[in-house]
């Protein structure tokens, strides 16, 4: 990597935190309550979900019906604020992002999630006062793999796009990471581990330290 990094943007879900078991119990919560039966249930449906912005499933379930949506909305947050105790992040997660932000790098956020959901998690791990620009599904008009949320955490970054990792585990990340002029960085760990080696990310890791080697530090002590 010839340009020295200046600054790692993360996508959040399957990322930063392990939330995948979380969201789908909370999708079937969801329309088990407000539809009378479960749902996603089958790998792809689950697949497709949780790529999603929250927004966008609710009205993909809801079929066009818009009070409907609002009301899966409504439902679905409740849901997902009594069980989002359960997520964490990865292992090696926060030591490495700490590790980053005291290497001097700027640390951001660029996901679909929703602020209000993405705040629980935030405090509750310990993440939130680690990361310098957060840029949620609420603060932008386009979603992954649209390169808007990417652009906008660099920006408020302010570091250059070619200087930045932009680290996911999908293939909507690689794809919004190279529409941002950033370097893609796919986690083996994530939610679509073989969706993201197909799309060809500039770097697979399988565990969050060996971010590290990218950013020019060094490595954790044995």
């Amino acid at each position: 990597m010839s340009t020295a990094i200046e600054a790692v943007v993360f996508d959040w879900d399957g990322t930063l935190m392990d939330t995948k078991g979380v969201l789908v119990a909370s999708f079937q919560a969801t329309t088990a309550e407000v539809l009378g039966s479960p749902f996603p249930t089958e790998r792809a449906d689950i697949e497709t979900i949780v790529q999603l912005r929250g927004q966008e499933s609710f009205e993909l379930i809801a079929d066009g019906d818009e009070a409907l949506a609002a009301e899966i909305a409504t439902v679905f947050h409740r849901h997902y604020s009594e069980l989002q105790a359960a997520t964490r992040p990865f292992p090696g997660t926060l030591e490495t992002v700490e590790r980053l932000r005291a290497g001097g790098l700027g640390i951001g956020v660029a996901t679909s999630k929703a602020r209000s959901r993405l705040d629980l998690e935030a405090e509750r791990s310990g993440l939130g006062e680690l990361i310098d620009a957060i840029v949620t599904g609420d603060d932008v008009q386009e979603a992954k793999p649209h390169p808007e949320s990417v652009i906008e955490a660099i920006r408020r970054l302010d570091a250059e796009p070619a200087a930045a990792l932009y680290v996911g585990d999908g293939p909507n990340d690689v794809r919004a990471a190279r529409g941002a002029g950033a370097v893609a960085v796919g986690v083996s760990f994530g939610f679509h581990p073989d969706e993201l080696r197909a799309e060809g990310p500039d770097h697979l890791i399988d565990h969050p330290s060996e971010l590290l080697a990218l950013a020019g530090l060094a490595p954790f002590e044995a």
